[in-house]
This record gives structure tokens, sequence and C-alpha cells, in this order.
């Protein structure tokens, strides 16, 4: 049915469709609207921002969930990932569905720079009051001038857990708000009083067998809104706060107690020993109490007994297993260890543990970096294969691990990909070129006209730039792949490993690629000391490259600055 001549007109027949009356029909639209986003399609700019529009009018009322063509339209339009399409989104915003606002709102924020900034706040002012979707919260946390302007002008508008956990985010990132602090302190203890009224129904019982099989979804909340308190409460104290830490560190649950030791430490609030031994023993609390006192300098404090890395790679487990996995462990115990150096060169120690789920013993891989001062974590990788303990020798465990890291290192995805080659279209473009030039000749010749002349001779000048740059920009190719980004054109080919990128940036450089090499902007990339190579900025969707080549890199122990 959508079998037409161009992806234009296929699209203008399903945007008529998702119109219909008959849900069928509107049905039918949506799954050949589907199709096509799986396709590789290009589209003019133009044509987006119709669609765009398009999502942002009215559409027959929905028979069930699937039925939004406002969302689906939109996240087609999106699909085309640049940042020249933001204030058109903003433009439209207020028309959206409920789901297609929530699309838009995480579009926006991902791509729109700084500029933006107010009219995000505009639609959260707006929303706080309306409800007319669910706002991502999480992809303002690094919009700081944003979360300002809500705590300063809107906290009366926002739940307390909320105001409390955008409150955090705005101190770790030491910037100041306007509010009282008398009025902070006082929605603060408010919130962990409530939260600690439905924290104290599971004290007494606590396990985490009961934690992470049988009151998650419930508990895990609570617990959370708790850490957010307690870590709050590193920038607010008075009498009552002292009080309420104290009682913290009596509660059963090692990470609250953890939370509470650290925030008292901060104040300078003495903490018994026997406490910190407690929850550094605690493989539940373990990693995270060690790393919240190194964050506040206070890690000579953690006992000597559990500071080595044997039992942070018991507690790191014990986490990636309850949360990750659904798995409740017992008897997490340490095996052997295989000493490697990675791809990058760096020392990794991966421990050979095993644990207990299920009356079943299985085993587990936890890599850690042997020197890890300048790290964010001192955990490198993670294997969890839940292969039977006794189904091998521990000799033959490790053989299997060492071939199965091998593998991974030789795995190379390709992240992003754009290529200029020679195709019968281009032919076919250059000889209509060549026949119009030579009619034109031909027509000057038997007129014997100066004019004329001098026009196909211009004509003929203008063909050779056009052919000359167009063989110019051929064969060339960029690739950004999980190991490396490499460059090619007709004269040379360049790449560079991602851990030796260290600078990107966007430079004005004369464009080798035509003629007259006029200047234009550049995306360069340099390593340590020089730059490796450059191709202009035109020639890509530069938004897509900068986000795949910073996913690319974040797990770098130093990822390359790419200058906004």
């Amino acid at each position: 049915m959508y079998r037409l001549t161009t992806v234009d007109l296929q699209l203008k027949q399903i945007m008529r469709d998702l119109k219909h009356d008959d849900p069928q029909k509107r049905y039918e639209a949506l799954c050949a609207l589907e199709q096509l986003s799986e396709e590789e399609i290009e589209l003019q700019a133009t044509f987006i921002r119709k669609m765009i529009a398009y999502a942002a009018e009215t559409f027959p009322d929905p028979v069930d969930e699937w039925d939004d063509p406002s969302y689906y339209v939109l996240q087609f339009s999106l699909y085309f990932f640049s940042a020249q399409f933001v204030p058109d989104i903003l433009e439209h915003f207020a028309r959206f569905s409920p789901a297609a606002k929530e699309m838009a709102f995480r579009y926006i924020c991902e791509l729109g720079d700084e500029q933006y900034d107010d009219a995000l706040y505009h639609i959260v002012h707006s929303e706080l009051k309306q409800q007319t979707f669910s706002i991502p919260w999480e992809q303002l946390l690094h919009r700081m001038k944003v979360i300002k302007k809500v705590i300063d002008c809107d906290h009366a508008h926002l739940p307390s857990d909320l105001f409390c956990w955008l409150l955090l985010h705005l101190h770790r990132a030491e910037v100041p708000c306007h509010l009282q602090r008398d009025k902070i302190v006082s929605i603060l203890v408010r919130q962990y009083c409530q939260t600690k009224e439905m924290y104290e129904q599971y004290d007494a019982d606590y396990n985490p067998t009961f934690v992470f099989r049988f009151w998650r979804e419930n508990y895990l909340s609570v617990r959370s809104d708790m850490h957010v308190c307690l870590c709050l409460m590193e920038f607010y104290y008075n009498e009552q706060i002292a009080t309420l830490l104290q009682e913290a560190l009596s509660f059963r649950d090692p990470t609250i107690q953890a939370r509470a030791i650290v925030t008292s430490l901060r104040h300078h609030i003495i903490v018994n020993d026997d406490v910190i031994f407690t929850c550094a023993n605690n493989i539940e609390s373990a990693d995270l109490l060690y790393e919240e006192m190194k964050r506040i300098g206070k890690q000579q404090l953690f006992p000597m007994e559990f500071n080595h890395p044997a039992h942070f790679a018991k507690s790191h487990l014990f986490y990636v297993l309850t949360h990750e996995y659904d798995v409740v462990p017992t008897d997490i115990k340490v095996i052997d260890y295989v000493e490697i150096e990675n791809e990058y060169g760096e020392r990794i120690r991966y421990y050979l543990l095993s644990f207990v789920d299920e009356q079943e013993v299985y085993i587990a891989w936890i890599g850690m970096y042997v020197q890890h001062k300048n790290r964010g974590s001192m955990f490198e990788y993670t294997y969890v294969p839940f292969i039977r303990f006794q189904q091998y020798e521990i000799g033959e465990h490790k053989k299997q691990f060492i071939e199965q890291l091998k593998k991974e290192q030789q795995i190379e995805h390709t992240l992003f990909q754009r290529q200029w080659s020679f195709r019968w279209t281009n032919m076919l473009s250059y000889a209509v070129l060549m026949l119009f030039i030579c009619s034109r000749w031909l027509v000057a010749v038997e007129e014997k006209s100066v004019f004329l002349y001098v026009l196909s001779f211009l004509l003929t000048a203008l063909g050779i730039v056009f052919v000359v740059n167009d063989w110019r920009k051929r064969n060339r190719e960029i690739v950004l792949t999980t190991k490396k980004l490499m460059y090619a054109d007709r004269w040379d080919i360049r790449e560079i490993p991602l851990h030796q990128i260290k600078r990107v940036t966007f430079e004005k450089r004369k464009n080798r690629y035509h003629i007259f090499q006029r200047k234009s902007e550049h995306i360069v990339i340099y390593d340590e000391r020089h730059e490796q190579f450059a191709f202009p900025k035109d020639d890509i969707n530069e938004e897509q490259f900068v986000l795949l080549l910073r996913h690319a890199t974040n797990h770098l122990q130093q990822p390359p600055h790419i200058q906004k």
C-alpha cells in the first residue's frame, strides 16, 4: 500500500492516514512509519520541520496506548539528530501529546546548548502547575542554571523528595542557591522524618534476602530517599540534625549506616570504631563506605583489616548481582586471580570469585585496576557467566576467562560511518552536464554570437569547477568504532586509537576539497602533543558524531576534551 516512488510521497500518505477516523488505517500508517524508520533514508531539513509541526496537530481520539501519532511522528523526526531542530520543537512543544512532550524535553536537554536554558525553565515552571506530562528530571542534571532557578523560584511546587534530590545535585556541582537556609533545613528535616517513619517499618526485620526479593520495589525507593537526605545533611547542620544522625548510626541497613557515618564525620561528630568496623566488614556497604570516606578525605579511618582489593571485589560483586541480575548471593568467596595488561597498557587484576544462589555455587570475575589513584572507580570489569564452580578445575576457569577477554578485545563495533564514493548517479550527472554544455557550444557556433561564446565558456569553466570539486570529495570516509577513529581520502589514510585522542576542537581551516580553498569550520583531532588529522565539519552530523565519540571514550582513564 505504501510502496510509492519516493520517501516524501510515502510520508505524505502516512501523515494523511494518521488523521483517518478508522483506527485500523491509523495502525497501518504507524506500522509503515516504523518500517520506514528502520531504513537508511535522507530527508530535507524543511520536510523534517514540517513533520515536527505536524506532530503538534490535532488527531482523532485514541482508542488504545499505541494510538499516539504525535509521539511516533515526532520520534521519526528526531531520528535525524541535529540541534538545528531544537527551535522548531520549542515552537510546537505545548501542542505535543504527553508522551511526545517527554521525548521532546529529553531531546532539547541533550542537544540544546545554554541558550535554551530559559526555555527549558519556562517548560518546567509551567509543567509544575499544569502537570501535562512527566518531567524527566534526570535529563536536567547537567543544566544547573535551570535547577538553580527551579529551587529558588518554584520550591513551593516541588514535592519535598524531589526538592532534596535536586538540591543535593546543586550542592555537589558547587552551585549556590538563594533560598533561605532555615527554609531548606525545615524542608530537609520534614522529608527525612517522613521517610524515616516508612523506613522504621522495615528496620527490625532488615535482611538482604527480604530487601532484594520481597520488599524490593517499595524498600529501595525508601532507602534511596534516606540516602539523599543523609547526603544533603552534609551541607546543613543543627542540633536536630545531629540527633537524627546519631539515631541513623544504629539503623540495621548498612548502606544507610554508611551514609550516616560519612555525614557525621563531615561535621566532626565522633563515630564509635565498632560502628565503622561493622559497616566496613559488611560486603553490602564496604565499597560504598570506603569511596565516600575517601571523597571527604577520611579514608585513613577505614579499618585496615578490610582495606584490600579482595574485600572490595566481594562488595562490588554483591552490588552487581543484586542490582543488575536480581540475584541475592550468599557465601561470596575470593578463589584466585590473574593479572593482565589491558589494551591501554594498564595492569588489571581479575579476581575469580564464587557465590551461592539457590544452593548452587557459581563463579564471577571482577577486574580491578592495580593503580587506580587517578580514577573515579577502582573497578574495570565485571563478568558473571553463571557457570557452576564445580564444572571445571580452577586452572580451566582461568584459561576460559583469558580466552574470553581476548575475544572481547578483538571485537570492534562501528558506531559512526560516513562515506563518499563514486556511484552511477554521479556519472549520470556528469553526462547531463556535458550534454548541456555541448548544446550551448553548438548553439554558439551556429549563431556566431560573441555573447553565446562567452556564456558557453563560463558554463564550461563552472562545469569543470563542479566536476573537479566533486571528484576531490570522492573516495573519502570517516569511521568511528569502539576502538579507533579513522579518516581516509584519495591521498591518505589516517587513524588514531580512541585512548590516544586527547583533544577535539573546531577550527577555521582551508578546505582542501575545493579548488578555491576558502576557509570553513573543521573538526580537528589531537593526541597528547600533535594534531593527527582534520576534516570539514559540514561533511557530518556534528551533534551525532560528538555524542557517539563521548559515548565511546567515557570509560577511558582520560577521556578527550571535546570543545563545545
